[in-house]
This record gives C-alpha cells, structure tokens and sequence, in this order.
C-alpha cells in the first residue's frame, strides 16, 4: 500500500522520460561541463537528476509525516490526524482546520496525478489501437471508468479494496521490471545503477542546498514542484507508513521508509530510462519526449520484444495505480475529516472527478502539475510546524527517560 499509493503511477509515468528529458535538456549548472563531456557521463548525471527528485528527498518528505502520525497516535494515544499533532483535543478544536487543508492538499495533488495518467494512458493505446482516441470524449469516458472503481473500491474497506489492489499492483510491477530488465542487457542495467548512483550521491550536496542562479527556471520547473507534489501527497501516504510501522524503533522506520524505496526507485530507472542510452532508438526516444513526454515509454515498448504486451501491461499497471491513489485519497480524507460514511466517501470522490475534469478539459501536463501542487502550499507550514512540535515531543522524551534511569 505504501509504494502504490506513494508514487506507484509517476515511476510508469516519468520511467524513460525525466532521465531522457534531463539527458537532451541539462540545466546550466551541469551542461558544458565533465558531467555531460559524454554519453556515459550524460547518461549518468541525467538519471542522478531524477534520482534526486523520485530519491532520499521524497520518501523523507513522506517519512516526517507518518512518523509525526505514529508519535502522537502510539505513544500518545492520539487520533491519527493532522490536528492530533498539536493538541490532545478528541476533535481537533480550532486545529480541525488543519486537517480540512491537508484533505485539500490529497484531493488536488492526486487529481493532478489522475490527469496526467489518464493523458498516458490515451496515448499508450493510440499507438496499439487503429481508431482515433486523441478526443476529450475518450479522456471523460476513462475517468468515469476509473471514477467508478475506485468509489467502488473505496467502498470495500481497507483490507478488500485498497489492500488486495495494491497487492495486485506490487506482483505486477515487479513483474514487469524482471521481464524488461532480462529483454535488455541485464549487466548493463547494473552498471547503469551503480555508475548513476556514484554521480546521485556525488551531486546530493551540492542539488540539496543551492540553487545554480542560472538554473532557477529548471529548478523551479522540476525540483520545486516535485517537492511539494511530495507534500501533497503526505498526509495520505504518511498515515499508510504510520499504520504498518507500530512496533518499529524510530531508527528502523527511517532507515526502511527513506533507504529501502529509494532503492527501488534507482533500480526502476536504471532499468527503463537507464535502458534506452544503450539502445539505437536513443534519438528517437527524445525526439517522441519532445514532442509529448508521455510519447517516450511507448517508443521504448515499440523497440522491443513483446513491445505491444508491455504496452498493454503498463496501461493496465498505470490505471490499477492511480485507482489505488484515488481510492487512498478518499479514505484518508474521511480519516481526517472524521467522517467515513458512504455519503462522505462520495462527496470527495465527486470533488475528485470535478477538479480533474476541469484538468482534462485543459489537457495541459504542466498545468496538471501546477494544480497537483497548490493545495500543498499552505500545507507545507502545517508539515514544518508539524516537525518542529515532534523533535521538542522527542527531546522531551529523551529526557524523561534518561532522568528515570
């Protein structure tokens, strides 16, 4: 549930396009420089950029969320809320507010994410199918087909819809890695993810605390909203860690929530974006990304074998996703909202089908970004309180039991 409610769509989504994006278009503060003097290098450095927004920073965005969560709900026999954060109120009091906002933030970052993949999914099956699908009708027609199974699912509860779906996800993608990585060169992939994650660890310092002055439109274009896209999808991803982590020392959670995805995220690129700088279709794939980054995982599929089932995998993988997201979404916001009636659960999902429906009437990518990302501004303060008021909690803590001893 974790992987597939945290970013399970974005990595089919963004697989071969960000490093190849990154690859043809290098900001400044890289481009002209050792780091892009070749294709190995470019290759490299272009995947430690996408490593650095899917990486160490995203999942420790996800992981201050739940561990807050977790603090206060085991240790502190709090609800599991935004507002259990700062005040052991049964209802929240003045700080319900705060749990309205974060329901915000989940509703508009994951309408975003349901544009963007119903835009992939459109174009995966225009390049398998004969007729023409480009048309708005096409666009409504699938999100009302997912609007329906995943209000459907979120009916079925926890452990008979989000639970089964996410399994479900999980044994697919892990077989569609296995199967592309032994259809390409599986020791070049390899050494792809060692080489790639030297040249991520390399850059960390440097990308996490500077802005190159003549890179900000990049950094403002890519890191910024990635990062609060991450945001956004904290208060729901984050009571998903909290609740599979009751048991855990604070130490363990972090290393296993920050270390182990991130892991599985480089393996995921290395595999799919990593793949196509050893491949003579490397001009061809960013050409298709520049002219629609959701063109470049299909041009991939169509160079090699069993491109057509790949395809359909990835289509099917891609809807199975974000249902799950939406799905996610619901639960959590009546979670926070204290309210996981039926009447309540279908009150989101149309407000869910709303704000993306006016996102597909745009059927703009970027646009899809913006709006994921704005619910999560007034958010971001909330988190940062959040994680101040749990180191003061902590310390605390700390000293209670070091005088008891």
């Amino acid at each position: 549930m974790l992987f597939a409610a945290g970013m399970g769509s974005g990595l089919i989504f963004w697989g071969v396009a960000e490093p190849i994006v990154h690859f043809a278009h290098p900001p400044n503060f890289v481009a002209d420089t050792s780091l892009t003097s070749n294709v190995e290098d470019a290759k490299d450095t272009a995947l430690a950029l996408t490593y650095f927004h899917w990486g160490v920073h995203a999942w420790a965005v996800y992981a201050i969320s739940g561990l807050v969560m977790a603090w206060f709900a085991f240790n502190r026999g709090r609800a599991m809320t935004i507002s259990a954060s700062f005040t052991d109120k049964a209802r929240g009091g003045r700080f319900q507010a705060f749990d309205f906002l974060a329901v915000i933030a989940v509703i508009f970052g994951v309408a975003g994410t349901l544009a963007n993949t119903i835009a992939l999914v459109q174009s995966g099956l225009q390049q398998v199918v004969s007729w023409d699908i480009a048309g708005l009708i096409f666009r409504l027609a699938l999100l009302m087909a997912i609007a329906l199974a995943f209000t459907l699912s979120s009916t079925l509860g926890l452990d008979r819809g989000i639970k089964q779906m996410s399994l479900f996800n999980l044994l697919f993608v892990i077989a569609m890695l296995l199967v592309v990585v032994s259809i390409v060169d599986p020791f070049a992939v390899a050494e792809t993810l060692v080489t790639s994650t030297v040249s991520y660890i390399s850059l960390l310092p440097s990308l996490s605390f500077s802005i190159d002055s003549d890179s900000r439109a990049w950094s403002e274009g890519w890191s910024i909203i990635y990062f609060v896209w991450w945001i956004a999808w904290a208060p729901f991803v984050g009571p998903f860690i909290a609740r599979i982590s009751k048991g855990r020392t604070v130490r363990q959670y972090l290393l296993c929530t920050i270390f182990v995805p991130t892991l599985t995220t480089i393996i995921w690129f290395s595999a799919f974006g990593g793949s196509v700088f050893e491949m003579s279709i490397l001009n061809d794939v960013i050409a298709a990304t520049n002219s629609d980054v959701t063109y470049g995982l299909f041009t991939f599929f169509d160079a090699i074998p069993y491109g057509k089932i790949l395809t359909y995998s990835a289509i099917l993988l891609l809807v199975t996703f974000v249902i799950t997201s939406a799905d996610s979404a619901i639960y959590v916001s009546g979670m926070l909202t204290g309210s996981s009636q039926l009447g309540s659960k279908l009150m989101w999902s149309l407000t869910l089908v709303a704000i993306t429906i006016a996102l597909l009437l745009k059927n703009d990518i970027e646009l899809n970004k913006q709006i994921a990302i704005l619910g999560a501004v007034p958010f971001t303060l909330i988190l940062m309180a959040q994680t101040c008021i749990l180191l003061k909690e902590m310390f605390n803590h700390k000293r209670v039991v070091d005088s008891d001893e």
